[in-house]
């Protein structure tokens, strides 16, 4: 659990340590985190610029007007890109139906999502604390 506790102080901390100068009104990366996984958070991270850039070009090839929308879909983009331009392809055929990519996570959702995560690394650190000293009995 201490492990979770650490992970997520750090994850805020870079996200503090990140944040956005440019004219986007953009979410925070820790609900990039929460929408769209560890993929997009990463790339927002890593190359903050390019992340702006590809929302601004987004914005004038699709004409839209909401930051938040067009954030989500580049979140969408980077996270599965496959997936993403096959919905578009049916969203435009209308065949699928359209999807709000600007709209958050459900609170069940965040609630689940870091329950597991307290789980998973809390597992994950006890396994990697107990190898680490000797012992060979993970309980």
């Amino acid at each position: 659990m201490l492990a979770s506790l650490s992970l997520a102080l750090f994850i805020c901390v870079l996200c503090a340590s990140t944040a956005s100068t440019s004219a986007l009104k953009l979410y925070s990366p820790a609900n990039t985190l929460l929408r769209n996984g560890p993929i997009p958070f990463i790339t927002r991270l890593v190359k903050p610029k390019e992340y702006e850039e590809k929302i601004k070009k987004y914005m004038v090839e699709a004409r839209e007007k909401d930051e938040v929308v067009a954030q989500g879909n580049m979140d969408a983009y980077f996270a599965a890109p496959d997936v993403w331009a096959e919905q578009k392809l049916l969203e435009s055929q209308g065949r699928r139906e359209v999807f709000d990519y600007g709209k958050g996570p459900e609170p069940e959702r965040i609630l689940l999502s870091t329950a597991w995560a307290g789980v998973v690394f809390g597992t994950l650190g006890r396994v990697v604390w107990q190898l680490a000293h000797g012992s060979r009995s993970l309980w």
